[in-house]
């Protein structure tokens, strides 16, 4: 298995769980009205977007040995998927990591 494929596996699980993140997303009431939750604290962005920098910062050290040792390209696009989006959330790019194919 390739490194950056372990590393993504680590945070899609640890962020895969219900109320690990703050979400979002509106949640709807019956029968017409839309409550909205209040949005994480600044502290909750801050350690949030840390542990984002922190993965970052692993996944080009996976990246580095999986080149090193002639790893190939194991992750697939429904693995990285949530990562992209907690790091899109708190206003960190992924796309050095996992370019778009599309571009």
């Amino acid at each position: 298995m390739c490194v950056v494929s372990m590393v993504t596996d680590h945070y899609r699980e640890k962020w895969d769980k219900p109320n690990t993140w703050p979400l979002f997303d509106p949640i709807p009431t019956w029968p017409y009205e839309t409550t909205v939750p209040p949005g994480p604290t600044k502290q909750q962005f801050d350690d949030l977007k840390k542990e984002v920098l922190e993965m970052k910062e692993l996944l080009r050290r996976a990246l580095k040995y999986d080149a090193d040792n002639n790893e190939p390209h194991c992750e697939m696009d429904e693995k990285v998927e949530l990562v992209k989006k907690v790091a899109a959330a708190v206003g960190v790019s992924l796309e050095d990591i996992f370019p778009d194919e599309e571009k």
